[in-house]
């Protein structure tokens, strides 16, 4: 493609959306290093969550996916994610335009599946929540780019300020991954913070019943952090016994428990 993408935009007219949290890359050097960070993708199905103009899209086709799937909820880049059909003759491409969130990923493939994104700030933790664990929804990988907030968020340890809700649903379903950061700069239009891209790949052996317990333990443990869990986690029956039998101090608060002392927790509580 001779035009760049940034002078596609203007071409059509299109001015991205703050409401929706549209900041492209438009540096192919950033963009095929995000690329390369999901390789190998033969034998499955790729999918791309908000292609906007199609710039990290053009990175991924290059190293030619045998099904490529893209999820864009704004219908304003419909023609210009069109092209990719006649520049990409060689991927079976579906161009969706819906809202990801809507969308049940049981339908679309059979195919073991990969997902990238450079995710939307303001709706970047519920996307990554839907798709946990991720075996549960075939997905093999996932490169997500997020606020560096966040990402510091996704891989804190116990005991950081930073450590939350998200740190232990992650780094129980995943092994969490920093690819590389993002400066502010590299984005357009600019927006007010840095980033982060991401990389998960599935733990083996996730109990889905653990993972919807731990869901709710969370929840209730890191809605009210500064508590000690007896007061934290009070609305469980029995909470202080069931404490004492997996040995963990009622007065610690969530940001001690390592991620195993939460599952423990997970597989002793019936939220019902």
């Amino acid at each position: 493609m001779n035009v760049k993408l940034k002078d596609l935009i203007n071409i059509n007219n299109i001015t991205p959306k703050k409401k929706l949290g549209q900041n492209f890359i438009f540096d192919n050097n950033i963009l095929d290093k995000i690329a390369k960070s999901l390789l190998p993708i033969t034998n499955h199905t790729i999918i791309e969550i908000g292609p906007g103009p199609g710039g990290l899209t053009r990175a991924i086709l290059k190293y030619k996916p045998e099904n490529l799937i893209t999820i864009e909820k704004d219908v304003s880049y419909k023609r210009i994610l069109l092209d990719l059909h006649k520049d990409f003759l060689n991927t079976d491409i579906l161009l969706i335009f819906d809202d990801f969130m809507k969308i049940d990923l049981s339908k679309l493939n059979k195919n073991p599946i990969k997902i990238y994104s450079n995710l939307p700030y303001y709706i970047a933790t519920q996307i990554l929540i839907k798709i946990l664990p991720l075996k549960t929804n075939n997905i093999d990988e996932v490169v997500f780019t997020f606020q560096k907030e966040v990402a510091e968020r996704i891989l804190a340890l116990p005991g950081s300020k930073k450590y939350s809700r998200l740190s232990v649903l992650c780094q129980y379903a995943c092994k969490v991954e920093k690819i590389c950061y993002l400066s502010a700069k590299v984005f357009y239009p600019i927006p007010k913070v840095n980033s982060t891209v991401i990389k998960f790949i599935p733990n083996d052996n996730i109990d889905n019943k653990i993972f919807s317990n731990l869901q709710y333990l969370t929840k209730l443990a890191f809605g009210k952090r500064r508590k000690m869990l007896k007061n934290s986690l009070s609305e469980i029956l029995d909470i202080s016994f069931i404490l004492k039998k997996a040995n963990i101090k009622s007065t610690a608060r969530a940001e001690d428990l390592t991620i195993k002392e939460f599952i423990i927790l997970s597989d002793m509580i019936d939220p019902n």
